[in-house]
């Protein structure tokens, strides 16, 4: 199963690429758990979902980990999340949208602490997806943003994602993986997968 950490600046489409993900994966007959800290886009939603039976919608889950920046309550989102996803075994994917929103330090190592075990609970069971904001490199470096903990989320056994705009086309968006670059452009239907101009 795959272990996958998007990171993006804001606007490029991670919430759009976890919810087409989503789409294949109920109109597949698989269950997926939906967390954020955030309120979902109800009109991305509605587009990127739409004419999928209600029999399969039902199996789309959004749970938030709310106002509250306290380590136990992610924290209780996590074992709560672990509880539902292995007990079920129609669960083909799990989402963190936004694991970093509203983070101080200290709460950083208990979400990482969360996630590190829902990852461990996910083996051979089903996908996990967790995305983050990108933030800007400082550095000398010629690339403008760097992934959000991206060493320890290796460390976890997740493969990076780092999406930023293409730097020629202001519609395609670029993922960069460890080997590898793809790219895409958003549409009514989620993303769609192109080949770069």
């Amino acid at each position: 199963m795959d272990n996958i950490h998007i990171s993006a600046p804001p606007g490029v489409g991670k919430t759009s690429i976890c919810l087409t993900n989503s789409r294949t994966v109920l109109m597949e007959g698989g269950r997926v758990f939906w967390v954020s800290r955030e309120e979902l886009n109800h009109e991305r939603f509605s587009q990127i979902m739409s004419g999928i039976p209600i029999s399969k919608a039902s199996k789309f889950h959004l749970l938030s980990f709310g106002d509250e920046n306290t380590k136990n309550e992610f924290g209780s989102i996590i074992q709560q999340l672990i509880r539902m996803s292995t007990s079920l075994e129609s669960t083909k994917l799990v989402i963190i949208d936004g694991w970093d929103s509203n983070i101080t330090p200290l709460e950083k190592k208990y979400r990482l602490d969360g996630i590190s075990k829902l990852a461990k609970a996910s083996k051979n069971s089903f996908d996990l997806y967790i995305t983050s904001l990108a933030y800007e490199n400082a550095g000398n470096s010629s690339e403008k943003y760097k992934i959000r903990a991206a060493n320890e989320f290796e460390k976890m056994g997740f493969e990076n994602w780092l999406i930023v705009p293409h730097s020629k086309n202001e519609g395609i968006k670029k993922i960069i993986k460890s080997n590898e670059e793809m790219y895409y452009v958003l549409n009514s239907k989620g993303i769609e997968f192109v080949e770069s101009l």
